[in-house]
């Protein structure tokens, strides 16, 4: 049986594959602010089926801002791959669901965005299932232990994927070791300069004892093993 493996295609975008099936979450961005989007020759890849891209079984979005998501390039792949399965959360987008995606299930929960003063847009977080692992997707979800907890309550989680502003707090910092059971820490900026990206470094450097399984994801692309992890 094949395992589950991703390649961090850029500052949020992944691309997930087992097998012969494969999705893409929030890979067909564009720049915005300081985050790194995706290139020109990968998207062209994705957008053509080049290798090693061929099947696409599932185009899925947490939310539509732009470091997530680009109109142009999301229309110009669904033209070249009608009938894919999709997910754009809208304002009619129910709270909760499941969506079948060639040999992935992924389910969907609405959570708020955290505070960022840019242009509303409706926020989920995604757990995806695939070759016998589980894999969290929470993006820009607030920091909320208590909702993330009630969402996974019951669920062995194998790993997860958090925005760099969980390092900062003890209750997320708890959430993210308890939650899963290996963590990555994506969506960073692309400059090692930038604010967030050195609030991170530091962090690991402050609590060395609670972060030291959690990994941080910086190199573009980045390849990833996720097999199951035994209960």
């Amino acid at each position: 049986m094949s395992h589950l493996q991703a390649r961090l295609l850029c500052s949020a975008g992944l691309y997930f594959h087992c097998g012969d099936s494969a999705i893409l979450v929030d890979a067909l961005n564009q720049s915005f602010r300081s985050f790194k989007a995706i290139s020109h020759e990968t998207a062209e890849y994705l957008i053509q089926g080049q290798t090693p891209y061929q099947r696409i079984d599932g185009l899925f979005y947490t939310h539509l801002h732009p470091d997530h998501y680009d109109q142009d390039r999301n229309n110009a792949f669904l033209q070249r791959h009608p009938g894919i399965q999709t997910f754009f959360p809208l304002q009619e987008t129910p709270e909760h669901g499941f969506i079948k995606a060639g040999g992935f299930t992924v389910e969907y929960q609405y959570f708020e965005h955290t505070p960022c003063g840019y242009t509303w847009a409706k926020h989920y977080v995604l757990l995806l299932s695939a070759g016998g692992s589980t894999v969290y997707l929470a993006a820009d979800a607030e920091l909320n232990p208590d909702a993330h907890r009630t969402f996974l309550a019951g669920r062995h989680i194998d790993y997860g994927f958090f925005n760099a502003i969980y390092l900062s707090h003890h209750e997320t910092r708890r959430l993210m070791n308890e939650a899963v059971e290996k963590t990555y820490i994506y969506h960073l900026p692309e400059s090692m300069e930038d604010g967030i990206y050195r609030k991170a470094v530091r962090n690991f450097a402050r609590f060395p004892d609670e972060l030291k399984e959690i990994t941080l994801l910086d190199r573009y692309p980045m390849d990833l093993d996720l097999p199951p992890i035994g209960e």
